[in-house]
């Protein structure tokens, strides 16, 4: 009887270290990913600073049409989301390929 007991005690204790070993990894994965989204998001202020600078320099007709796309809202506005977009979504591809050369190199 006791040493069923022990068995369930050992089993327990073994997916209690397991599940610790999970929280671990999602909680540096979300402090991970946390950090990539600050960092895109202040990256991405001087891209649309330069963006909306030189579609407002050189690009006019494109400025209209795009004003009347945005309704009214700043123009940097749109070139900071599409900057940080831009951003992550470059983050996303790269990863991708570093995972594709790592499975790659461990066959």
């Amino acid at each position: 009887m006791s040493s069923a007991l022990a068995k369930e005690k050992e089993a327990l204790a073994k997916e209690e270290g397991k599940l610790k070993k999970l929280l671990a990894a999602v909680k540096k994965f979300m402090a991970k990913e946390f950090l990539w989204i600050l960092s895109a998001a202040l990256l991405a202020i001087p891209i649309a600073l330069i963006m909306t600078y030189i579609l407002e320099k050189y690009a006019e007709d494109i400025v209209t049409y795009l004003n009347q796309f945005l309704k009214g809202k700043p123009l940097f506005i749109a070139s900071y989301v599409l900057s940080i977009a831009g951003i992550y979504f470059t983050r996303a591809v790269v990863g991708a390929i570093e995972t594709m050369v790592n499975t790659d190199k461990s066959k």
